[in-house]
């Protein structure tokens, strides 16, 4: 069944992953080079947990990045306890676990989820975790729904505005954006600019905080790494140039 909803813009507020699959699938927007640039994007399979605990873990982060414990695959352990604060009736820790670049890990039920995640956490914080148990588990699985950057994909990504066609615009963490700001932050600015553009403003920016400067010792490493890529007609070698 299909139908048409008539529109006066159009804001594509989708992940690199949709983005691929709607230029993939239309014939209409494939017919531009921007659209068909799209399909290079890709996204990565993101599993997350959460596991509530009878006792109280003394963590040494609000959110701690881990790995090793399967080939390939990143974790992050947040803290909500930490985070949150702790609710009327937590008796302990509330910690949630999410794996990166996971495919082999959603096939897993939730129960081998629960057991595997609570025994990385053992290994991790030890014995007072070792002795806790786990009185409630919620397990979230996101097939290639979150966005994938890969060395080259900056070039793919979508501005604000379509170079294509004048009244379609993007919004999300995968849009280029003058601000500087990651992931959450970055998919609520795009979201501002993208309404900015749609009203004709000027200024996308309008309305959106300017974030703070950068810290003297990444500003050093920005100036460096300019420097660097001036000197070598504009690229400069990355730890990335070392793996691929």
């Amino acid at each position: 069944t299909s139908f048409q909803l008539e529109a006066d813009d159009v804001v594509f507020a989708v992940g690199a992953g949709a983005l691929n699959a709607i230029s993939r699938s239309s014939p209409l927007l494939s017919q531009y080079p921007e659209f068909r640039n799209f399909t290079y994007l890709r996204g990565t399979s993101v599993l997350a947990t959460r596991i509530y605990l009878d006792t109280i873990i003394d963590t040494p982060y609000s959110a701690n990045a881990c790995w090793g414990f399967d080939a390939g695959v990143g974790m992050t352990v947040f803290d909500i306890t930490k985070l949150h604060g702790r609710k009327d009736g937590d008796p302990g820790s509330v910690l949630e676990v999410d794996f990166y670049y996971s495919n082999s890990l959603l096939g897993l039920s939730d129960d081998a989820l629960t057991k595997k995640v609570k025994s990385d956490l053992d290994t991790i914080f030890g014995q007072t975790c070792i002795e806790s148990k786990v009185i409630d588990a919620a397990i979230i699985r996101l097939p290639n729904a979150v966005n994938w950057y890969f060395p080259g994909s900056y070039s793919y990504m979508p501005e604000t505005r379509s170079n294509s066609l004048s009244n379609v615009y993007f919004a999300g963490d995968i849009v280029k954006s003058r601000h500087g700001s990651w992931s959450q932050e970055k998919a609520y600015v795009t979201g501002i600019e993208a309404a900015n553009a749609v009203l004709g403003k000027k200024d996308t920016m309008e309305g959106v905080l300017a974030l703070e400067p950068d810290e003297p010792h990444v500003a050093l490493g920005r100036e460096v790494v300019s420097t660097v890529q001036k000197l070598l007609g504009g690229k400069a070698p990355s730890l990335v140039d070392f793996l691929w």
